[in-house]
């Protein structure tokens, strides 16, 4: 144990910490009046903890006097001690004479204290702690401290406790929980970078309830700036002072040594002495390390430069790569750590300008080679890829076959934790050696492609020109296609892609390469179904997984399977398996597959998969890759019904794309991602906004005939919603049937996805011409039939219910209610139990229509359907129901007996008083109190003021 004091302050004076001393002192306050308690100070090396604890507590010959009459025992731990047992107890006792010979006989040392007595004796060898041996000395402790704080309130203070030995830490603990009713404050001082011997009591500190942790953040530009104007004992020049705060990064302890060496070098607190602060720091660094190597013993020099090679690592690695001893290391070590080239309890520099500094005079080649020494050592070592690679990386000598073989690894390694951006570093240092291997150069346009689409074409170009056989130019050709799908674009006529797939088609034995290029391009626009076999059918399950590289194919099955050949089972299981091979990262496979599972029913699956793609994984994430998965996302939210939630995507969608690299169209302009902005105009449309979502579509072709199917499509039928919703049901009417011709002529055929036809009879039973929508109700029924789920049949029979007369419509709208509940989709649920209650009510059967209207009103709130809520509460009212005029809201959704309890909860009520105020049980408060939570979409009770008070989105919509 020792006395040390970091340097935060200049001469004893401290800045910027008025906060901090402002907590101490109001804890200290608080134990003078028998409110014990503990303070733990946090923060890196440097930072201020020790001289906080210097201005808090004025020191005088090692003992310590609190503000106002409080006594301190002071005490620094250190890590040659910190295996000692009780050494922290010694070293804060010491200045009482309650340590060594003289304890014994002292006269605090009396009845329970003298239990104390193996604590005080320096040199006593104990066993590990063990809480029944050493009882009766931490109980002997508590007694010599309850004395102490007898005689005045006691503050003990630990400086550096992270190297804290065990015993200490668990007597602190022990006393801690005893102290209630003592004048007694403790306050340690901790490390933020440093790990500690025993982990439990710092744990039990931190759940006291009388524990308060300040954690030292750096100093603030005005705090740094009264440091240097108090170093220079004069006003500075405000950006003189400003670049001592980004050099020191707020870091007190830096920001005190840089000014004492400006000053050493006669810098000026002037302009032009803040144009030379940020070099002339760096340079005063390197001096003082070449000064350390100068008068130093010959091997700190060699250990200090492998160290920055290597980082903090094994002794022994840094042995061997400084050609010293193990011994030399550790000499070496305690020389730089004593320098404060070290950080505390650490082999790491203090900085990287100390780095920069040991390994400036090293030349480009000795550099180069210290780096691949580094490398091999490691690899040996059994070292993860990654962790050798960076050093492969910063070599520029030829790589040799373990090194490529090693950066192959690491680029594996990268992608499975997210980091497709490292990955490609390491594989484009692999292809720069090896660029025959197109295999390689295709895997690698895979991972571009989810940050840079047009690089990972230009990529896909060379390997279909250069690769010498045609099923790696298929595989190339897939690769290419599937880009072009991520980015919305079409793949252009006589490309490379096709001229391969007619290559594919004549040759034999490439069958399975044919059918997963040509359904590739049928997607895109860029061919038509040929005679190559179909996809594996129910009765011929498919192959087994594929590998990670064939998930482009098992998307692209899955997707051809859902549009074109409705085969529900087969599309689902080519959909998981392509979810399986590529993992759950943000890629194009996996976000198609998503869009299949959702057509197919299972939104809850798909959005789980999306979610975890999206999920924060600690490593940094992309925008394009952020772009494609929010679109995918958007578009299976609008699906479920969920339009606020898909609005909300999809913006954050088109603001990811906006700062992403982008394919360029044809005239050379960027070429903006079109998915969102069609599921951000369907939900413009839906939640009463349609004028927005029509100068969304401003710009985009109104009837484009080429591109991805699904955008083609969609778009369509988008156009077409958001005619209908400005009142032109004729122009609906018309987009909607050009919507039909145009996936007759492609051959699609999933009733769920863009489904026109049910669109269409809507449209026409508005305009009072059902039989013109017999003949789409029986197409769409008979494709609702085959793919099954029930979303599809609950739409086939809400069209045909809307255009069929008498008691078999209202039987058709009965059984697309009943239907619908059991599928995802809320908002054509809501619209189907509109379509029943107005029926009912057409019929004059009021009691009846009512239910169905009310239903149709909270689906379609909770949806956000807001014109389709203010309808169904419109035809309620004339069904002589009661609803509250809605806002948009979804407090609209609750009861009355509902918001009466909500509103007692939100002014400070318990349940008990709710209950007791409106007269009603606990059991029928706790009722209504979870029904609102649903409604609401919150799970606590604490969340209900946010949603509540929050503006409403709006108070009115136009239409119904």
């Amino acid at each position: 144990m020792s006395d040390q004091s970091g340097p935060s302050g200049w001469s004893g004076a401290v800045f910027g910490r008025a906060g901090e001393i402002g907590v101490l002192s109001a804890r200290a306050a608080a134990a003078r009046a028998g409110h014990s308690g503990i303070v733990v100070l946090t923060g890196p090396p440097g930072i201020g903890k020790t001289s906080l604890v210097n201005a808090f507590l004025p020191r005088d010959d090692g003992e310590a006097h609190g503000p106002r009459g409080m006594k301190a025992l002071r005490a620094t731990c250190a890590a040659e001690t910190g295996t000692v047992p009780y050494e922290g107890v010694r070293a804060l006792l010491r200045p009482l004479g309650l340590v060594g010979e003289s304890a014994p006989g002292h006269p605090l040392l009396r009845g329970t204290a003298r239990r104390a007595l193996p604590a005080l004796m320096p040199g006593t060898d104990r066993p590990p702690f063990a809480s029944d041996a050493d009882y009766p000395v931490l109980q002997g402790l508590f007694g010599l401290t309850a004395q102490l704080t007898a005689l005045h309130p006691l503050a003990l203070v630990l400086d550096d406790a992270h190297l804290c030995d065990a015993y200490t830490l668990r007597w602190l603990d022990f006393l801690l929980r005893r102290a209630d009713g003592l004048p007694l404050l403790l306050i340690l001082a901790r490390s933020t970078d440093a790990s500690t011997a025993d982990s439990t009591p710092w744990a039990r500190f931190a759940s006291h309830p009388s524990c308060t942790t300040v954690h030292l953040t750096p100093l603030s530009p005005d705090a740094v700036g009264e440091l240097t104007r108090h170093a220079f004992g004069r006003p500075v020049e405000p950006s003189f002072a400003a670049r001592v705060a980004d050099v020191s990064g707020g870091n007190p302890g830096s920001a005190v040594r840089l000014l004492a060496e400006l000053r050493s070098a006669g810098v000026r607190p002037d302009l032009d002495g803040a144009r030379h602060v940020t070099a002339l720091g760096a340079r005063l660094v390197a001096r003082s390390v070449r000064t350390l190597f100068g008068r130093s013993p010959g091997w700190v020099e060699p250990v200090a430069t492998a160290l920055a090679i290597l980082g903090e690592e094994l002794l022994d690695n840094v042995a061997a790569l400084a050609g010293v001893s193990v011994v030399q290391v550790e000499d070496a070590l305690c020389v730089l750590r004593d320098a404060e080239v070290l950080a505390p309890g650490r082999n790491v520099f203090t900085s990287d300008d100390v780095r920069t500094a040991i390994l400036e005079p090293l030349d480009a080649a000795a550099l180069a080679g210290l780096r691949a020494r580094a490398a091999l050592l490691l690899s040996d070592a059994g070292r993860p890829a990654e962790d050798i690679a960076a050093h492969l990386l910063a070599t520029s000598v030829p790589p040799e076959p373990w090194m490529l073989s090693l950066l192959t690894d690491a680029a594996a390694t990268a992608e499975d934790r997210g980091a497709p951006t490292d990955a490609v570093c390491y594989l484009r240092r692999v292809l720069e050696a090896t660029p025959e291997d197109h295999e390689l150069r295709i895997r690698l346009a895979g991972l571009v492609a989810r940050t840079d689409p047009g690089a990972a074409l230009d990529l896909l170009h060379d390997a279909l020109d250069r690769a010498p056989d045609l099923r790696t130019r298929a595989a190339a050709a897939l690769r290419y296609t599937t880009t072009c799908l991520a980015a919305g674009q079409s793949v252009p006529h006589g490309r490379a892609p096709t001229q391969v797939l007619a290559e594919l088609r004549a040759a034999t034995g490439l069958q399975e390469p044919a059918l997963a290029l040509e359904s590739a391009l049928l997607l895109t626009g860029a061919a038509e179904r040929g005679n190559t076999p179909g996809p594996p059918g129910p009765d011929r399950p498919p192959a087994p997984r594929p590998a990670d590289a064939e998930a482009d194919a098992e998307a692209v099955s899955a997707l051809v399977a859902t549009l074109y050949d409705t085969e529900r089972a087969t599309a689902t299981t080519h959909a998981r398996r392509a979810v399986e091979a590529a993992g759950s990262r943000a890629s194009w496979p996996v976000l198609t597959s998503c869009t299949v599972l959702a057509l197919a029913g299972e939104s809850d699956e798909a959005l789980t998969v999306l979610n975890d793609a999206l999920a924060p994984t600690g490593e940094p994430r992309t925008r394009w890759a952020d772009a494609l998965a929010l679109s995918a996302r958007a578009l299976v939210l609008h699906g479920t019904g969920a339009i606020t939630e898909a609005k909300d995507d999809a913006r954050a969608a088109l603001a990811a794309a906006d700062e992403a690299p982008q394919l360029a169209a044809a005239d050379g302009a960027p070429q903006r991602l079109l998915l969102p902005r069609l599921v951000l105009a369907a939900a413009l449309s839906d939640s009463g906004e349609a004028t927005g979502a029509e100068d969304l579509l401003t710009g985009i072709e109104p009837q484009p005939t080429t591109g991805p199917v699904v955008e083609q499509h969609l778009h369509l039928m988008v156009r077409a919603r958001v005619r209908r919703a400005l009142g032109d049901r004729e122009g609906a009417l018309h987009l909607l049937l050009a919507c039909g011709r145009a996936q007759r002529e492609a051959g699609l055929a999933n009733p769920v996805f863009a489904p026109w036809w049910a669109e269409a009879c809507w449209t026409l039973a508005a305009l009072d011409r059902p039989q013109d929508a017999r003949g789409h109700a029986e197409y769409g029924s008979e494709l609702a039939r085959r793919w099954g789920t029930a979303q599809a049949l609950g739409t086939a029979a809400l069209a045909r219910g809307v255009i069929t007369p008498g008691k078999e419509g209202l039987d058709l709208l009965g059984e697309a209610v009943d239907t619908l509940a059991a599928s995802p989709a809320r908002a054509v649920q809501a619209r189907a139990s509109f379509a029943l209650g107005r029926r009912l009510l057409t019929r004059g059967d009021r009691a009846k229509a009512r239910p169905h209207l009310r239903s149709a009103v909270d689906l379609a709130l909770t949806c956000g359907a807001l014109p389709l809520a203010l309808g169904a509460r419109r035809l309620l009212i004339t069904a002589g129901g009661r609803m509250p005029e809605l806002t948009g809201s979804r407090e609209d959704l609750l009861t009355g007996a509902e918001r009466r309890v909500v509103e007692l909860v939100l002014n400070g009520a318990s349940n008990r008083e709710a209950a007791q105020s409106l007269c009603v049980t606990l059991r029928t408060v706790e009722t209504h109190l979870t029904s609102a939570y649903r409604k609401l979409g919150v799970q606590r009770r604490a969340a209900l003021a946010t949603t509540l008070r929050a503006p409403a989105a709006r108070a009115r919509a136009s239409g119904g």
